[in-house]
Formats: C-alpha cells, structure tokens, sequence
C-alpha cells in the first residue's frame, strides 16, 4: 500500500456535477490517502464573503436572492451563464491554492463543480491529476428529488426542481464533451457503484 500511494499525484481534483458524488469521492480519497480535502466550493464561499454584488457581479450571480427562487424565475440559458461567469471569476482563486498545494504545501484532494476540464489541462505541473464524475441524467435528478432540504420552501417546488435538473443536466452533458474531447479520466456514476468503489476506481486510475 506505501508504494501505490507514493504514486499518487500531490493534488488531485475531482470534477463533476452537483449530486455526482463529488465530496463523498473526495472525502474517502483523501482518507485513503492521508490527504487533505477541500472544496471549490468553499474557496467560492468565502470570495462572496469579501466582496458584494455591487464590486463583483460575477461572483454574486443570485444577488441576494434565495436559490430556490433564482432556480425559479432564472431561465437555463442564464443560469448556465451565470455558473460559467461564476466559475470563471473563481478560478485565480482556485488555481492559486492548487499552485500552492502542488509546489510546497501538504497533498490535497480538492472537488467542486467549478473545477473545469479545459482550466485544469492548461496547468502544467505533473504532480497533478484530474478525476471527472459523469453523472447519469436520471440518477442526478433521483437526488435531488430525495433532498428535500434543498428545494423545501419554494413557492414552486415542484418548477424550482425542474429547472434544477435541467441546469444539472446541461451541465453534465457538457462537462462530458469537455473530459472525452481532451482525453481525461472518467469514471461513470450510474447509482449502483458505491462511493467506495467509486473512491478505489478514482485511485486506480490515478496510479
């Protein structure tokens, strides 16, 4: 077990859609590991923290507005805009810490959904390495639906989930041209793997 880890990448990112699996994945590599864990996510949360919609738009795509409701009245076509500016703004950011963990500081493992294919192959530092969760449609939207706290307390449940679902759904699909047109490893996430295994086939093809 020493010589597989002594493979492993110093920073490993793991990319997906919301509900793929990410944290969990990511969580149970790192555990594996002895890596720390992150999330971009977290990195998004505290950029929002130090700035206001005023200063910084893109960072602030719901402008104060519950995400039920944005889900609500947003259409798809701006809400994937929105997530693209979002994540764009967010990547100096993200890059910097991932810069960091792969020249001087401890192994991490870092997931988020702002993690993009294209951003990630342009660093050039082969101490790390990509792993991208392509969700089935269906198994996506199974759940969402099964997280109520997420949805709970729209003024229409059932419309904030559909367009949810479909955001999500466009997302994937793209994220899925993105890994298969440069090549990158993927691993399939169709509800019957388990996060364990999900973890150990994200190793394998990371020795």
């Amino acid at each position: 077990m020493k010589e597989e880890r002594s493979t492993a990448a110093k920073v490993i990112l793991i990319g997906g859609a919301p509900f793929s699996g990410k944290s969990t994945v990511a969580r149970l590599i790192a555990c594996e590991l002895g890596y720390g864990c992150s999330s971009a996510d977290a990195i998004g949360q505290a950029l929002r923290a130090t700035t206001t919609p005023e200063s910084h738009p893109e960072l602030h795509p719901m402008r104060g507005e519950d995400h039920r409701e944005y889900c609500d009245n947003r259409p798809l076509d701006a809400m994937m805009m929105d997530a693209h500016r979002s994540h764009e703004a967010m990547w100096p950011a993200i890059e910097a810490i991932i810069g960091a963990h792969a020249t001087w500081s401890h192994p991490i493992v870092i997931e988020g959904w702002a993690l993009w294919p294209d951003r990630v192959a342009a660093i050039e530092l082969p101490v790390i390495a990509s792993l991208w969760l392509i969700g089935d449609d269906q198994v996506l939207e199974a759940r969402i639906r099964a997280n109520t706290d997420h949805h709970a307390g729209a003024s229409d449940e059932e419309a904030m989930m559909r367009a949810y679902v479909s955001r999500n759904a466009a997302y994937n699909a793209r994220l899925a041209e993105a890994v298969a047109r440069l090549g990158l490893p993927a691993i399939r996430v169709d509800g019957e793997t388990s996060p364990q295994d999900l973890s150990d086939l994200c190793l394998s093809a990371n020795r």
